[in-house]
């Protein structure tokens, strides 16, 4: 699988979780990989397919995304094609020819395709080896995004004859959404390869400020050369916020449901292909929108749960260089979502939407780690620990000795000798008396009460803070004592903790390679972008910004040169790097 993966995309180590997921697609394994936006989740269905042979068919909800990939895939030599709406009688015929044929390597495919029963048979003719199911936590009626058509595509594919293999892929899932998609697609849970969902280029940040428009202004101005999204909960925030910056010269497009398709369609090509920088958009812009060089996403609005506002926030920096994520929370925006949430579905849905509407303001009031804050939610039993360049790590002072506190909730802990939910310890430590603490004895024990004079609040931060340290670790919705307590019970550490208000006024700068030639790295993008011109596809499926910096760093001289660098594969070396190499050597 190595000799494919340098061959077509120039790379010589898998990232984690890419190889197991490969593995098992070789060995005829169900799986589901859950693998953060920018964690090469394309590349684990396309090793396989190209290694395996035959046809791989990806089912994706996206139709944005599907040309896309398909252009990728195309300039790295590799057959492939796609079928959806979007394509005429005619063109739809000539592709299903060449499929009868035997001449693409995947098939890129909207779920809603699976209605037609002419489709249906053409499938079931055809060498399908491996199926993959792309953005997968569209499947679950438990998901953010969740896709009826979607779901419904899963029975029609597991009755299909020939004996591929299936793979799942999602960069975002909760455990209720992860266990819906195992049980739809029969999948073991051994089977499933979950990576840390942190994203290291990533900083995120919260301000309050009413000046919205201002501060978008401003940052734009500050941030010439940088390509961003800025997302509104509103057509009408859409509109606005175009019609300010237009007074104001600034380069940009929208996106919205209430345009036409062609002008949706135009204004995407126009920011994907880097003729447009700034792209205001609502959510109908972006799950398939595959543009690597997204160097900041702002939220003008609150998102109304953390899995949209992750998904959409993780736009920015998929090349893997340094983004920024922030998010412009105001009170009223709250308002905003529960009229949202009351207008959608059933009380169960209304009642579960509520609940992650919760956890969204929870994070914008945590005084702990964002970055943290976000993968505890998505992954309560991964090993936490500070990203050190978000808002409250950067901007935050730890100002409190709670070195007492915290012997006395691990004492708690100690004594309980059982894991006990967050709530519950909280209860049992200000000594209130519920009828769940009483049932259990709970008030029997001598740290009963141990911390009455605090309010919820103030316990509720010490928990957090012991848990977010790695003191305390969250195992199935329950906290458990880690070994490394005895450190403070033994007052060989002191634990510190944030009672200061926040402060939003510094921003962090995106920092890019050292050493890197800005005026050859702007020179490059140039050539990219001519070169994306005449072939009419994207310019990062060409060469990603990264790869470019490293151009401009080390300056290669030579194929020889350029094949050691990443993303650098035998196809784009021969058809892509001479006007490269000619470009840095002119310069």
């Amino acid at each position: 699988m190595y000799d494919v993966l340098e061959r077509y995309f120039g790379y010589t180590s898998f990232r984690p979780g890419q190889e197991q997921l490969i593995q098992n697609a070789m060995n005829q394994v169900p799986t589901l990989g859950i693998l953060p936006t920018g964690g090469g989740k394309s590349i684990c269905y396309q090793v396989p397919g190209l290694k395996k042979g035959g046809l791989t068919l990806v089912i994706s909800p996206l139709i944005s995304l599907m040309k896309d990939q398909v252009d990728q895939l195309q300039a790295a030599g590799i057959e492939a094609t796609y079928l959806n709406s979007t394509l005429k009688v005619n063109e739809v015929k000539t592709i299903e020819a060449g499929l009868k044929a035997g001449r693409f390597q995947f098939l890129y495919v909207a779920p809603e395709r699976f209605s037609q029963k002419s489709f249906i048979y053409l499938l079931q003719s055809l060498n399908i080896t491996l199926v993959a199911f792309d953005e997968a936590h569209c499947i679950s009626k438990w998901g953010h995004d969740f896709r009826p058509s979607y779901r419904e595509v899963v029975q029609n594919v597991l009755m299909l004859p020939q004996p591929f293999t299936i793979m799942a892929l999602t960069a975002t899932a909760t455990i209720d959404v992860k266990e819906d998609i195992c049980q739809l697609l029969n999948i073991q849970n051994e089977h499933v390869i979950e990576t840390s969902t942190k994203r290291e280029n990533l900083s995120f940040q919260i301000d309050p400020t009413y000046q919205r428009n201002l501060f978008i202004l401003d940052y734009i101005k500050s941030h010439p050369k940088d390509s961003g999204i800025i997302y509104t909960s509103t057509r009408k925030n859409v509109e606005v916020i175009s019609e300010f910056l237009k007074t104001k010269e600034i380069n940009h497009t929208i996106y919205h449901a209430g345009l036409s398709k062609q002008e949706r369609d135009h204004n995407q090509h126009l920011f994907v292909m880097d003729d447009v920088p700034i792209m205001i958009a609502t959510n109908a812009f972006g799950m398939g929108i595959d543009k690597s060089n997204v160097r900041f996403v702002i939220h003008y609005n609150l998102p109304q749960d953390l899995e949209s506002y992750y998904q959409e926030a993780g736009r920015a920096g998929r090349d893997g260089l340094e983004s920024e994520c922030i998010l412009l929370f105001a009170d009223q925006d709250i308002r905003l979502q529960e009229f949202f949430i009351s207008r959608t579905g059933n009380e169960e849905i209304q009642t579960l939407k509520k609940q992650k509407l919760n956890k969204m303001l929870q994070y914008t009031k945590t005084k702990q780690c964002l970055q943290a804050t976000i993968i505890n939610y998505f992954n309560p039993e991964e090993q936490l620990s500070k990203c050190g360049k978000c808002t409250n790590c950067l901007h935050q002072e730890e100002n409190y000795d709670m070195t007492i506190e915290a012997k006395k909730i691990i004492s708690c802990m100690i004594r309980l000798k059982t894991p006990i939910e967050k709530s519950i310890l909280t209860q049992l430590l200000r000594g209130e008396s519920s009828a769940y603490i009483q049932n259990h004895d709970f008030d029997k024990i001598k740290t009963f009460g141990a911390m009455k004079s605090y309010a919820s609040k103030q316990v509720q931060i010490f928990i957090e803070t012991l848990l977010f340290n790695g003191y305390l670790l969250e195992v199935d919705g329950k906290l458990i004592c880690d070994a490394s307590v005895t450190d403070i019970i033994k007052d060989k550490q002191s634990i510190w903790t944030y009672y200061k208000p926040l402060e939003y006024n510094e921003r962090v700068e995106i920092s890019t390679l050292h050493g890197m030639d800005e005026g050859l790295f702007d020179t490059l993008k140039q050539v990219r972008k001519s070169l994306s011109n005449d072939l009419g596809v994207p310019p990062f499926t060409i060469f990603s910004d990264k790869t470019l910096q490293i151009f401009a760093t080390r300056k290669p001289k030579s194929k020889d040169e350029m094949i050691l660098i990443d993303g650098v594969g035998s196809y784009k070396l021969k058809h892509y790097c001479p006007k490269f190499i000619e470009a840095i050597a002119t310069y």
